[in-house]
C-alpha cells in the first residue's frame, strides 16, 4: 500500500508523533555543537529543535 503524505489520518499521525518521542526518549542526547555568532544578533533567528517542532505539529492537530 502506497500512501501520500496528504493520506496519513489524525490517529496515524499521533501513532508516528509517540514513536518519534519514545525513539528519542530512548536515544543519547548529541552533544550540540555551538555555533558561530553573528555581530548583529537582533536580526537573527534561530532554528527551532526537534522538542519545538513536535510541539508545534501536536498543537496543531490539537487545534482541529
Amino acid at each position: 500500500m502506497h500512501m501520500t503524505d496528504a493520506d496519513y489520518s489524525d490517529d496515524e499521525i499521533h501513532r508516528l508523533l509517540r514513536q518519534i518521542l519514545a525513539e528519542q526518549r530512548s536515544a543519547p542526547t548529541p552533544t550540540p555543537i555551538p555555533k558561530p555568532q553573528s555581530i548583529s544578533g537582533a536580526s537573527v533567528r534561530r532554528e527551532l529543535s526537534f522538542d519545538e517542532i513536535l510541539k508545534k505539529i501536536q498543537g496543531e492537530i490539537a487545534e482541529r
